[in-house]
């Protein structure tokens, strides 16, 4: 027996073409907060910061990997950049202890420091937006 669902062919386009928008839409919003979460730690990385986890301090290279490693470990459990940030780049899921950026003489909370700089990246001119 065929589902009514199906007997009308316009409900059933329309539903098939929200499934897909829906899944277009998706993948744009993956695409994007992986995008977003590569240009982290390549900042990360490219900082001439001294990183401090847990009492100790590692060189930007040293902090980019270390974030790599936690985000491909949780994998697609991390569905945005602000994700990121606040679940794996923050602290320690060891100790608790917030991550502390040294630039200079200033000394800010990592979380801090990475949000101001995805609110930058989103706001600078490189980013194209979807009409939605």
């Amino acid at each position: 027996m065929t589902p009514r669902f199906f007997r009308h062919p316009l409900v059933a386009a329309v539903a098939f073409a929200a499934t897909i928008a829906s899944a277009a839409a998706s993948a744009a919003s993956a695409s994007t907060a992986r995008d977003e979460i590569d240009h982290l730690l390549d900042y990360v990385a490219s900082s001439s910061c001294t990183f401090v986890r847990n009492g100790s301090e590692y060189p930007a290279e040293k902090a980019r990997d270390h974030l790599a490693i936690k985000y491909r470990f949780v994998g697609d459990r991390i569905a945005t950049a602000e994700d990121f940030i606040k679940y794996l780049a923050s602290g320690s899921s060891v100790s608790g202890e917030p991550y502390h950026v040294k630039c200079g003489k200033t000394d800010a909370l990592a979380g801090a420091w990475l949000n101001a700089e995805l609110n930058r990246y989103r706001n600078s001119p490189h980013v194209q937006r979807v009409a939605q």
